[in-house]
């Protein structure tokens, strides 16, 4: 009996981990102006940080003023995630040389229909920061998100059809 109770409690324990990591994160998705539906948030956030991870430039300086925030979020199409937690990210400096470590609490990637997504925006405590040249595998890879519905989009054939990294 008292084994039982063991494992009653410990599934108790790991079913309330399990809850708190899934609600760690919200991921909205607008495309054409009409919400979507994602059903792995956590895998579309994941994605979303290896686009910003392996970004090559910071281009906070030119693309990042006091509205760029609400027009991306008031625009067509667009994945924005929300960490509870803040996540650690290695990217690009401002100088360009150097890799730091940055706390991210939300990231925004715009998903413009007709030309490459340039930036990738990222909110920190105290910042908005903005990255580009990403590698376009990473690119790929959210892509390949069936509820995003981007690869029936012309736009997006050039890295979905990137061969395979071996």
């Amino acid at each position: 009996m008292r084994a039982f109770a063991y494992v009653l409690f410990a599934g108790t324990f790991l079913g309330s981990v399990a809850f708190v990591s899934a609600a760690d994160i919200q991921v909205r998705a607008v495309r054409d102006k009409h919400e979507v539906g994602i059903a792995h948030p956590e895998r579309v956030a994941t994605k979303l940080i290896a686009i910003a991870e392996s970004s090559s430039v910071n281009s906070t300086a030119y693309a990042v003023s006091n509205e760029t925030w609400a027009r991306i979020l008031g625009s067509d199409s667009f994945v924005h995630a929300i960490f509870s937690t803040p996540r650690r990210m290695r990217l690009r400096d401002r100088n360009g040389q150097d890799r730091k470590e940055w706390m991210v609490g939300e990231v925004l990637f715009p998903l413009p229909m007709d030309s490459d997504p340039s930036h990738i925006y990222l909110k920190t405590e105290n910042e908005t920061i903005s990255l580009t040249k990403y590698d376009p595998y990473a690119l790929r890879e959210l892509a390949l998100e069936d509820d995003l519905r981007l690869r029936a989009l012309p736009r997006y054939d050039f890295p979905l059809n990137l061969p395979n990294k071996r």
